[in-house]
């Protein structure tokens, strides 16, 4: 039976209900530590993090 790799200590372990945190930089969306692989997000924790991207892709705009 193959072994599972031991989590990377390093890597922050992520976690599905927390919702993205972008914000709007110099007329760009950043978000800060996205995960590298695919992602699994909550019903609530996507449509949190959806409405903000829509949020900071207006405010990019605005100060761009």
């Amino acid at each position: 039976m193959p072994k599972t790799p031991a989590p990377d200590p390093t890597k922050p372990i992520s976690d599905p209900t927390k919702p993205m945190a972008p914000r709007a930089v110099d007329g760009a969306v950043v978000v800060k530590d996205p995960p590298e692989a695919a992602m699994d997000l909550t019903a609530d924790a996507a449509e949190i993090s959806g409405l903000r991207l829509i949020d900071a892709a207006d405010q990019a705009r605005k100060r761009f």
